[in-house]
């Protein structure tokens, strides 16, 4: 921390010494001591403060981050459920047109086997003209 040699602390405690003088001189150093002490316990106070919040701040901004990606996961889980269920739609309309196409087909093929003129419906056509000319006497036959 501060770059201070051997010869300057011995500077130093000599000019303590003839400002103090000898008998307390012991005194002042251990009240130095004290203070020293003080100042790093509350230096090391204020530093492990400061990590504990950087700690916290971090793992509160992990806790953001893992809630959105479980709101992110949990709204992909529910798109999937939609998409089955879309999915199962779509199949059931599709069976549904199909169902409904064939039995139109069906419908069309019945219609159209009747209308076709067979030799027994063409003499019954024959014998109901026969019996409207006979049945009207003002009609000329």
């Amino acid at each position: 921390m501060f770059d201070v040699s051997f010869q300057e602390v011995l500077v130093i405690l000599l000019i303590a010494l003839l400002v103090v003088g000898p008998a307390r001189l012991p005194k002042l150093a251990r009240t130095i001591g004290l203070w020293v002490g003080r100042g790093r316990a509350m230096f090391n106070t204020m530093r492990s403060e400061v990590e504990r919040e950087l700690q916290l701040e971090e793992l509160r901004s992990t806790r953001e981050s893992l809630k959105r990606e479980l709101d992110l996961k949990r709204e992909i889980g529910g798109l999937e459920k939609d998409m089955t269920g879309l999915g199962d739609d779509v199949r059931n309309i599709e069976k549904d047109l199909n169902q409904n196409a064939d039995s139109a087909a069906n419908r069309d093929t019945e219609r159209a086997a009747p209308s076709a003129p067979t030799a027994t419906s063409a003499q019954g056509a024959g014998e109901r003209r026969e019996s409207t000319a006979s049945s009207d006497p003002d009609r000329p036959a």
